[in-house]
């Protein structure tokens, strides 16, 4: 009897198991088949059944037949590649600046950074194009690469003290023209190349020390002849002031004597003009007091002649 009891739990049992697999396998494939695509990416669905890409994916929750179908995300935001001296930074351990050689054959060592995008439009054919493989991939083939490549070839033009000088924008965006090219041609979009610094060996670097110590010196040489050339103009300017000063005064001294002996002769000529013989007579005998003068020697002749003077003054009696 007991048995009997037993049977029917044994079936709800084998039931329950049965119910409980598929739940597990329907958890399973509802799991495998609720994708998620997080926000600045795109996903590429993948038909493996046909060997086709059946579209692109937005951002969000989608599902898939996770038998037929496989989904490769990229992101379309902007990513960094650095290559650096650095342990720091950069994708690589260890030293993986950019060794190049100047027109010199000088060797430098270059740390950069690239920004770039995948082309959102173009993600389905970039997949294609590299057979699904993922960004680091394409990363290592693409941006890596093709950096490392055009940056050597383009640095042989250019002078060690170019490059680590006033020419190493011009370089930098005569890399970037080409790689703009080159991501084109991949499906992406380079968004900046930088050269971030400029590693000199240490013979580089004392020469370049030298030479900027020659001209910090040749500048503050420049200054100080600019200084002295100031100092000199401005004692010039001082000097021709004070000789403006000095001739004026003198023109003013000039001027005061001719005003003067201009006054003079004046003065002299209305005088000679005013003086007569009448008038000297008058004079004189105004000063005479009576006496005739009295003289040495025979047949001596008067010095003045009053005789005139004499005759002229007999009316006059007391």
């Amino acid at each position: 009897m007991s048995n009997a009891k037993n049977r029917p739990s044994g079936r709800r049992i084998g039931t329950i198991a049965i119910a409980l697999v598929i739940a597990v396998i329907g958890l399973v494939l509802l799991t495998a088949s609720w994708k998620t695509i997080p926000p600045g990416y795109v996903g590429i669905a993948f038909n493996k059944a046909n060997n086709n890409v059946t579209t692109a994916i937005d951002p969000g929750w989608t599902l898939i037949n996770p038998f037929t179908t496989a989904i490769q995300q990229y992101p379309v935001t902007i990513q960094t590649y650095i290559m650096v001296q650095s342990d720091n930074e950069g994708q690589t351990a260890g030293d993986d600046s950019i060794k190049i050689q100047s027109s010199e054959a000088q060797q430098l060592n270059l740390d950069v950074a690239v920004q770039y995008r995948v082309k959102k439009e173009e993600a389905a054919v970039l997949y294609t194009d590299w057979g699904g493989q993922s960004l680091d991939v394409i990363e290592l083939q693409v941006v890596r690469q093709q950096t490392r490549s055009i940056l050597t070839t383009l640095a042989g033009r250019y002078s060690w003290e170019d490059i680590s000088g006033e020419k190493r924008a011009e370089l930098a965006d005569k890399v970037k023209e080409q790689l703009t090219t080159e991501f084109e041609r991949r499906h992406l979009i380079l968004e900046d190349f930088v050269i971030r610094e400029v590693h000199l060996p240490d013979n580089l670097k004392q020469a370049l020390e030298n030479k900027i110590t020659a001209q910090q010196a040749a500048e503050r040489q420049k200054y100080e002849l600019e200084q002295a050339q100031i100092k000199a103009e401005q004692d010039k300017v001082e000097a021709q002031g004070r000789a403006e000063a000095q001739r004026a005064t003198a023109k003013g001294d000039a001027d005061s004597i001719l005003i003067r002996a201009e006054a003079q002769a004046d003065a002299n000529r209305l005088l000679a003009e005013s003086v007569t013989e009448v008038l000297i007579r008058y004079q004189m005998a105004l000063r005479w007091d009576g006496k005739l003068p009295v003289f040495n020697g025979g047949g001596a002749t008067p010095l003045v002649d009053v005789s005139e003077l004499i005759d002229s003054t007999q009316p006059i009696s007391r």
